[in-house]
């Protein structure tokens, strides 16, 4: 019998004696930022063993995310790695890596009757001596009338392998105020091109509420203040938001404005 892949570097691998692989994961290659080294993985499947007939099971996925490596405390590193490859997932089905990929290996192995569509790519933001930024951006479709996409945020501290806030930069008080004064850039939401500006002042006090109401648990960073970018000029600020087509907005502010 043939083992299930894994997923490299984590606590919590699936090993599965199973039929099948459920997926198969990649280093498409890697390059050199700031010193670390970035290497880019995709988990890829593609599962359908009725093309012609119900459209259940059904997996098709292509995950894409990055590896550090380089790091001098190894122990770190890891943790930056799982915190990479569960925002990835998570952006996809609210899923960590674990949970994604034992869900793979139900579908194609165990009989799980169930329909799952997702893809992405990552962007590197910022490659810092103390922390890094990444940008999730893609598409999922569990069988519905339309797929949903997303475009999502993380930032880690290089020091201790964890997750940051926007708070620990500058306060909801400091984004509330840049708002109020129209000290940003609209990148994402509106319903269609030509929409809302962002500048309407139904539409700013909507944006005001939104970060009062952000949560700061740390345990996700899903419609929560971890869910930002930052770099030496900017920082990007996904919220969730009703009045938009994908319901979320991500505003980008210069850090002059947020001081």
């Amino acid at each position: 019998m043939k083992e299930a892949a894994s997923e490299p570097d984590a606590d919590d691998s699936v090993f599965t004696d199973v039929e099948e692989p459920a997926y198969t994961e990649t280093v498409i290659g890697e390059t050199t930022m700031n010193g670390l080294i970035i290497k880019d993985c995709s988990i890829t499947a593609n599962y359908r063993p009725n093309p012609t007939g119900h459209r259940i099971p059904y997996l098709s996925a292509s995950i894409r995310y990055p590896q550090v490596s380089g790091m001098e405390d190894k122990s770190i590193e890891k943790k930056v790695n799982k915190l990479l490859i569960n925002a990835a997932t998570q952006s996809l089905d609210n899923r960590n890596a674990d949970q994604t990929l034992r869900l793979f290996n139900d579908i194609v192995n165990h009989g799980l009757n169930t329909f799952w569509s997702g893809d992405n790519e990552y962007n590197m933001v910022y490659v810092g001596d103390k922390s890094i930024s990444v940008g999730y951006e893609g598409m999922v479709y569990f069988g519905g009338a339309h797929p949903s996409s997303f475009h999502d945020y993380i930032t880690i501290n290089l020091l201790s392998g964890e997750m940051v806030p926007f708070t620990d930069y500058f306060s909801k008080e400091d984004v509330i105020k840049a708002i109020r004064s129209l000290k940003f850039e609209m990148l994402e939401g509106q319903y269609c091109p030509g929409g809302y500006k962002g500048d309407e002042p139904r539409i700013t006090e909507g944006f005001v509420t939104a970060i009062k109401e952000l949560e700061e648990r740390s345990d996700s960073y899903m419609g929560n203040i971890y869910n930002f970018a930052i770099d030496d000029s900017f920082a990007y600020i996904r919220f969730p938001f009703d009045d938009s087509l994908n319901r979320y907005v991500i505003l980008k502010f210069g850090l002059d404005a947020l001081k």
